[in-house]
């Protein structure tokens, strides 16, 4: 049997942690052992719940410091485990510095492979100094940077990439096209469906009327979702519509900052921040608008989970939210802003019921053709020359 590692730097559950369950309930047991490392462990007591025999170990060695100890250190590190093959999760383009590539390069043999789950940023631009007041430098800084982050990709024996805006982002860095294939996420269409019966029994628990519109946010509270603007947006349009409230799932480091803030609307009490849930299905089916206010995605799983679910989705016109929404067809894309998720809350609230009944089925009709869990697990396994269990098609 082939020992695979899993790598994921993380200190919430968030999207990517979510993907990586999806990944491990196809993998063929009977051909792999696999071993799940992370920076915090928010998997084990999942993964015994789904009973899949992985093994959870807590990343305890560092990412910064000198190249050669840090290299050293996760070398040793992974190389207790005897990998044959090594699977790097990076939900940030920084998460994994050259040293730790480097020592998984080595430690499996050249079977590395990366995954990239959002944006990266536009790289700085080349700057040199004036050394002794009037000799240019050359802008060796830059070269180490970008060389430093390109290297990984020839490293690594293929990137998959979340979205073609993901892609392209990466190749600014000097990426080889060829080494990087896109890979969407996929939804399980059967489970994120709608259901009436959902609907009425989470809106009598959270005292809901039936005729109330209900926007809804699943996403972790960090700076990048932006969850401000939702919350200021629902502050301006419950003044006008007495019927609108707003569920939050989700939990992060702005959790008091978004507490304090829905304190000072005047909409607060049909605001509800819900924390970190199990399970978003029920939210999702009791709700009618969701809402993506981020600046930043890869391909957001939370969009696509909504849109299977038939929900008028509003999402910033951003990488990855744009392959999936089509503006006033399956959803409504927006400017990153304030403006711009105040303006795409209003047009979805004021749409009429045919005119929400037919968008929302097209929103859903695009994740059952494009982004059924069943063809993308598959597919990502297949690039990560994993084999999955029988019974799948592609």
């Amino acid at each position: 049997m082939k020992n695979i590692i899993f790598l994921r730097r993380t200190n919430e559950f968030g999207g990517c942690e979510i993907l990586l369950l999806d990944w491990l309930k196809y993998i063929d047991y009977r051909q792999y052992k696999v071993v799940l490392a992370s920076t915090t462990d928010y998997f084990s007591e999942k993964i015994a719940k789904i009973g899949l025999p992985v093994r959870c170990v807590t990343i305890d060695v560092p990412f910064n410091g000198t190249f050669w100890e840090t290299y050293n250190k996760w070398h040793a590190f992974l190389n207790e485990m005897s990998p044959d093959e090594i699977v790097i999760m990076q939900g940030g383009f920084f998460e994994f510095p050259l040293p730790c590539v480097l020592a998984a390069y080595r430690s499996s043999s050249g079977n590395l492979f990366m995954t990239e789950h959002l944006a990266a940023p536009v790289p700085d631009k080349r700057r040199s100094s004036i050394h002794f007041g009037f000799i240019p430098g050359i802008g060796l800084w830059w070269y180490k940077m970008m060389w430093g982050l390109r290297i990984r990709s020839y490293l690594s024996k293929r990137i998959l990439a979340v979205s073609r805006e993901v892609k392209s982002k990466l190749q600014l860095y000097g990426y080889p096209p060829e080494k990087i294939s896109v890979a969407y996420h996929g939804v399980d269409t059967e489970r994120f469906s709608p259901s009436e019966t959902q609907r009425k029994n989470l809106r009598q628990l959270h005292k809901i009327p039936d005729d109330g519109v209900v926007i809804v946010s699943t996403a972790r509270l960090s700076t990048q979702k932006k969850i401000d603007r939702l919350i200021k947006a629902h502050d301006v349009l419950s003044q006008r519509h007495d019927n609108l409230w707003l569920l939050i799932a989700g939990d992060g480091p702005l959790r008091e900052e978004i507490n304090n803030l829905v304190d000072t609307t005047n909409g607060k009490e049909k605001i509800k921040l819900l924390g970190q849930l199990e399970d978003v299905t029920p939210i999702l089916q009791a709700s009618d608008i969701y809402v993506l206010s981020s600046d930043n995605e890869g391909l957001s799983v939370a969009l696509t989970e909504a849109m299977s679910v038939g929900l008028v989705s509003i999402a910033s016109n951003v990488s990855g939210s744009n392959e999936v929404l089509e503006d006033e067809q399956n959803g409504f894309l927006v400017d990153p802003s304030y403006d711009g998720i105040l303006g795409g809350m209003e047009k979805a609230i004021h749409m009429d019921p045919e005119a929400r009944r037919i968008l929302s089925g097209k929103a859903r009709q695009t994740i059952i053709e494009k982004f059924s869990i069943n063809y993308s697990v598959k597919h990502i396994l297949e690039l990560m020359d994993i084999e999955s269990v029988e019974g799948i098609t592609a």
